[in-house]
């Protein structure tokens, strides 16, 4: 690696690190919290979703003009790049 990549390289990697981070955080507070109100429940999957495809994004963005379909259990989610 170049010594100019290694700053872009290191913020790509604590961005991500950071994400990772956050999303266990969710998942420890899904496991321990007894959430009986839907409306916890949706938010913590919307933000585990968020940063799931947040660090999906970050791994596999692509060029402008394409489209990525990205598959998930429940849900799959197509991020169209324009031009």
């Amino acid at each position: 690696m170049s010594k100019a990549n290694e700053p872009i390289e290191s913020l790509y990697h604590s961005v991500y690190e950071s994400l990772e981070k956050l999303q266990k955080e969710v998942t420890e507070q899904e496991e321990k919290l007894d959430l009986v109100d839907p409306a916890d429940i949706e938010k913590l999957d919307r933000t585990q979703f968020a940063l799931q495809l947040s660090k999906d994004v970050l791994e596999n963005f692509v060029a402008s003009g394409k489209s990525m379909t990205i598959n998930y259990d429940k849900r799959s989610i197509t991020i169209e790049v324009a031009k």
